[in-house]
């Protein structure tokens, strides 16, 4: 948005001045201007200083997950900061959410992970978290929670060998993170391999917005490389990995 404005000056400025606009039009027009560049401005200023990745600890032995979470606000004066929540196992439960929408162009479907944190015994729901979320299909949320309970029933020995992604940030994966089928590295290849016929024609319908896409990876790298990476505290952090309860 700033830098559609910044284009855009020019030709703005000189029909704001016009003689046969009038004034009051002229006026209302800069500030406009003015607010939306403002408000371009903190949106930049927040994707840089939110934290480069929302972590979550499952503690199998505990029976604990350990949130890492941000107090994001669109209030240029409210206050932001880390908080750290601890949640017991039982009393989670997950679902599955869905958006949907036109964006003037195309019918846009994504999907998400969500962690619902109850009070034990009961459905009341007091917290919640996005554990993953912009995914095309559900077919991937699914085996992450499938994979998540497998651990927390029977430990990490019996686990699928899996590949972690590098926490490094890379202009190549920032490059391809809204068009992942296009990667050419490892990366790639195993984003391909797990790609089913519905995907196969997302990508396909997503692909002619390649000149939307590939810009938005480079603000996502150019965002990764300013944002803070996150950091637990201490007391959860302990030198040697261990169970912080024992």
């Amino acid at each position: 948005m700033v830098v559609f404005f910044a284009f855009q000056m020019p030709a703005i400025a000189k029909n704001s001045f016009d003689a046969a606009v009038p004034i009051f039009l002229s006026i209302v027009l800069w500030l406009s201007i003015i607010l939306f560049f403002v408000f371009g401005i903190f949106l930049s200023w927040l994707d840089c200083n939110i934290p480069r990745d929302l972590p979550v600890r499952f503690y199998r032995q505990a029976r604990k997950i350990v949130v890492y979470d941000y107090s994001l606000s669109l209030n240029p004066f409210a206050r932001r900061r880390v908080v750290v929540k601890t949640f017991d196992w039982d009393n989670v439960y997950a679902e599955l959410s869905k958006q949907a929408g036109y964006n003037g162009k195309v019918y846009m479907v994504r999907y998400a992970l969500i962690l619902l944190f109850c009070k034990a015994g009961t459905n009341e729901v007091v917290d919640r978290i996005t554990l993953k979320g912009n995914d095309m299909t559900i077919k991937g949320l699914q085996w992450m929670w499938a994979y998540v309970r497998c651990y927390m029933a029977q430990g990490q020995l019996h686990l699928p060998k899996e590949h972690p992604t590098p926490k490094t940030i890379s202009l190549r994966r920032s490059f391809f993170t809204y068009m992942p089928y296009f990667d050419p590295s490892m990366d790639g290849n195993e984003y391909r391999s797990r790609m089913e016929p519905i995907d196969v024609i997302l990508a396909f319908v997503m692909m002619w917005f390649f000149w939307i896409w590939l810009p938005m990876g480079l603000c996502h790298y150019i965002a990764m490389k300013c944002a803070p990476e996150p950091k637990w505290p201490a007391e959860i952090d302990l030198p040697d990995g261990s169970n912080p309860w024992g």
